[in-house]
């Protein structure tokens, strides 16, 4: 029998409602571990403390965008080649036009349950 490969998700949010509905939706599938974080600083610690095979990011955060927090985790080698959503009220969202590197999917919010599973099945390994 095939062990079922368990993937890292983290959460970058700072509204505790938002997190507890991604805690919520994520349960019920048996193959992910959620980490969770509630600023960009601590998010871009956390992934680089347990290099999680997805990262959720909300655009709007207390101490930095989610622009700057993916800059960070890009120009970072341990970071620079996991995929990452961008979650955000903003949608279509806005993207800088001085922005070196983009989100691999954008989901709006409210967050629709299909298109997450979706995106989240593209973009994890195997």
């Amino acid at each position: 029998m095939t062990e079922k490969r368990i993937f890292t998700v983290l959460y970058i949010e700072d509204n505790e409602a938002n997190r507890l509905l991604i805690e919520l939706v994520l349960e019920r599938r048996d193959n992910i571990k959620l980490f969770s974080a509630t600023n960009g600083q601590s998010g871009i610690n956390k992934a680089q403390e347990i290099l999680p095979d997805l990262i959720l990011l909300d655009i709007s955060l207390p101490d930095m965008n989610g622009y700057s927090v993916l800059n960070a985790l890009r120009e970072d080698p341990a970071t620079a080649k996991i995929p990452t959503i961008a979650i955000s009220g903003e949608y279509p969202p806005q993207i800088p036009t001085n922005a070196p590197f983009v989100f691999d999917r954008y989901l709006p919010k409210p967050i629709e349950i299909v298109p997450l599973y979706q995106a989240m099945d593209e973009l994890l390994p195997g």
